[in-house]
């Protein structure tokens, strides 16, 4: 009998929250979850359905990584020579092969090599079918192709001045050959952020490219073509390049900017920690899955990739608030967003929200909002508003 009661006062609980809210007309297709501290649930609106979540999938990628790899790790870059003047530069799916550390990869290998006639990036630790579901042929770099190695994101900031000419829009990254050709692309007297191209490969080679030109910097001499290849047995390691950034600060962020091609290199990282290379989709499907299922709980889901790009995944407002509890030791990595701590998410035709907010009695709140219909992209936000005023009326009963 109790357990009717019970069953009988939340089915009246949430009737009355959704009257008072008209949560049908607020979410538009979509579902809610507000849970206290301890659990209790303070708002509850299709959180068993499941809907495509976008970026807030990427709190599920940050858990799983820094659970299974620890807030300290770092990844690791070899590079091995021979006696021709050759370097290998052996991939590790590093996301932040940025411009700066290029540089200081190069200014180490000029002190131990002073020519180098040729740059071969091995990407082998990648298998080379890898293919993300969800990211598109456009310029935009939040399509950028995942790979072992990949230089500042397969994306380069680029200025075409009005006689036709073309500079770097960013000072710490030369032109290199590919960006000078890609600069030509622009319409005159502009200033775009673009991909470098629509295969792993360029990206790939882009890298090795900005490797060139950093070791002709730091007082390298010879040719340094660029090429993809694979490491020779009889290589020797030259350098093993300890990444700058910590998992913790990649995660930071990959969350404040919500970098696709960062989310899904971690998540292929994933399945190699677990699995053993070369890294593929259905290794780091399986690793983030049963890292959700035994860690977090979670059942009835699906992962297909770790951004939030695919509308094949598949994550309930339930599962999210979940997971924000399994979150609470990572809480400090997530940005603040219109006054939440918390991360966005935004399709067309999905715009979410799952995070923490905080109410008058000292206590914090978790709660996860996805919206899988046509809105306005601050929409999230208006809702979360909403509800968060809401429930601050009925503060005093929350525990």
């Amino acid at each position: 009998m109790r357990c009717a009661a019970l069953l009988l006062a939340i089915l009246l609980s949430r009737s009355a929250a959704a009257e008072s809210l008209n949560l049908p007309g607020l979410l538009k297709n979509g579902a809610l979850r507000v849970e206290s501290e301890s659990g209790r649930e303070l708002l509850g609106y299709r959180d068993e359905d499941l809907l495509v979540p976008a970026s807030i999938l990427k709190v599920a990628t940050a858990f799983c990584a820094l659970e299974e790899l620890g807030r300290s790790y770092r990844y690791e870059t070899e590079i091995w020579g021979d006696t021709s003047g050759t370097l290998y530069v052996r991939g590790s799916g590093d996301p932040m092969m940025v411009s700066e550390e290029l540089a200081s990869i190069a200014a180490q290998l000029a002190s131990k090599r002073s020519r180098i006639d040729a740059i071969v990036i091995d990407p082998s630790l990648f298998d080379p079918a890898i293919d993300i579901d969800g990211a598109s042929p456009s310029r935009n770099p939040y399509d950028a192709k995942n790979a072992a190695f990949v230089g500042n994101f397969s994306a380069v900031a680029l200025s075409r001045k009005k006689d036709g000419s073309v500079a770097s829009a960013e000072p710490q990254t030369p032109l290199t050959p590919m960006s000078k050709r890609l600069g030509q692309t622009l319409r005159r007297g502009t200033t775009e952020r673009i991909k470098v191209g629509d295969t792993w490969q360029a990206g790939s080679l882009y890298g090795g490219e900005l490797l060139s030109e950093f070791l002709s910097t730091a007082g390298a001499i010879g040719k340094r073509t660029v090429r993809l290849g694979s490491t020779p047995k009889g290589a020797m390691l030259v350098l093993r390049h300890t990444s700058s950034r910590s998992l913790e600060e990649v995660v930071r962020g990959m969350l404040e900017h919500s970098t696709n091609f960062t989310a899904n290199q971690i998540f292929l990282t994933l399945g190699v920690k677990k699995f053993g290379p070369p890294a593929t989709v259905a290794k780091a499907q399986r690793a983030m899955s049963e890292c959700l299922t035994q860690k977090v709980g979670w059942r009835g889901f699906h992962v297909e990739e770790g951004s939030g790009l695919s509308r094949r995944n598949q994550v309930s407002a339930h599962l999210m608030t979940k997971l924000l509890k399994s979150f609470e030791p990572y809480r400090d990595l997530l940005p603040i967003k219109e006054g939440y701590q918390a991360k966005t998410g935004s399709l067309n035709g999905v715009n979410s929200l799952a995070g923490y907010l905080e109410l008058p009695n000292a206590s914090r709140a978790r709660f996860a909002i996805i919206i899988n219909s046509y809105v306005p992209h601050s929409y999230k936000f208006t809702v979360a508003d909403r509800i968060r005023d809401y429930i601050k009326n009925r503060s005093d009963s929350i525990k």
